[in-house]
């Protein structure tokens, strides 16, 4: 990854002409220990642009389309993306509409609890 967002950032910086870095922060990797935290983080990384307020204003609209930057569309059968292994996630629910109540169900949770951690921060 070092590697990959090092290259990334020297090739923009030269095509805009500007310096200094692109990625806040370190890169951080997370052992995923557990099958639900696979599930929480698929739901976390599929609903992210409704969970941060990127533009989407409820968890099913993500469904319809109108999010094309995440894999949600691929997993959810809107779209034939190739780039992830849906069968890890999918195969442990009985159908697509199944995936997607789960991920509408715990996007909304997340995104509770994002608040709640932006109001602890701020005392």
């Amino acid at each position: 990854m070092l590697k990959v967002s090092t290259g990334h950032t020297t090739y923009f910086n030269k095509k805009y002409k500007r310096s200094g870095s692109l990625f806040q922060g370190p890169f951080k990797a997370i052992h995923i220990d557990s099958n639900d935290y696979l599930l929480y983080l698929s739901a976390y990384v599929n609903r992210n642009s409704f969970i941060h307020n990127l533009g989407t204003k409820s968890p099913s609209e993500i469904s319809q389309g109108d999010w094309k930057y995440c894999s949600a569309l691929d997993y959810l059968g809107k779209r034939n993306g190739t780039l992830c292994n849906k069968s890890a996630i999918l195969d442990q629910f009985r159908n697509v509409k199944d995936y997607e109540m789960f991920l509408n169900n715990n996007s909304l949770h997340l995104k509770e609890k994002k608040e709640l951690e932006k109001y602890l921060l701020e005392e």
